[in-house]
């Protein structure tokens, strides 16, 4: 038979899945072995599995429809989709053009006819979900903790000694120059020092 695989490797989720060469080395293997021709391999790297627009992934299923291939190799439920309604709009799709689907880490072929199985694939694909969020928030708080603690864009604020910046512009230089003669700053964080502590001392005041 036709056997097409389908690889997605995200950096939010290494652990989930072995590194997307080494999944699609595993199809291969599994198609060898069961006397399956491999046709297409499509491989999304960089992807999060809740992504609509992932271009292997919609592809596999524009070919799917034009009957280029009948097995779907993917190593688990999770690399084809990260959400509930994606799962199940792809599953739909793929199911309606006689395509199987088969999940390498259970060794079985993912069939929604029956209830026990549709009960068991929409939970895994609940919890895959979840998982996605759960990570996506995590992602989130570490770069704006990260933020906090470096200032604006994740660029940690430069130090510089005021006194010596308020005695070279007292002499009559210029941010630019200034900026120059310290070394490894830019003229806006000259400026800006300058700024805050006319703006401390008005406080004082």
């Amino acid at each position: 038979m036709k056997v097409s695989l389908y690889a997605r490797e995200s950096s939010a989720d290494t652990t989930k899945a072995p590194p997307i060469q080494d999944q699609i080395e595993r199809g291969k293997t599994w198609a060898r072995e069961n006397g399956h021709d491999v046709v297409t391999i499509y491989a999304d790297n960089g992807y999060s599995g809740g992504n609509w627009k992932r271009p292997d992934w919609n592809q596999s299923v524009k070919d799917a429809k034009r009957h280029m291939y009948e097995i779907l190799w993917v190593w688990d439920q999770d690399r084809l989709a990260r959400d509930t309604e994606q799962f199940l709009w792809f599953y739909r799709n793929i199911n309606t053009a006689k395509v199987k689907i088969y999940e390498h880490t259970s060794k079985s072929f993912i069939d929604m006819d029956s209830l026990g199985n549709r009960v068991k694939h929409q939970s895994l694909a609940q919890a895959a979900e979840i998982f996605r969020l759960v990570t996506s928030e995590k992602v989130k708080r570490a770069y704006e903790e990260k933020k906090k603690k470096n200032g604006a864009w994740g660029r940690r604020k430069k130090q510089v000694n005021i006194e010596v910046v308020r005695d070279l512009r007292d002499k009559g230089y210029g941010y630019r120059e200034i900026a120059k003669q310290i070394g490894n700053v830019s003229y806006q964080t000259i400026r800006r020092a300058l700024q805050n502590t006319h703006k401390e001392n008005q406080e004082k005041s």
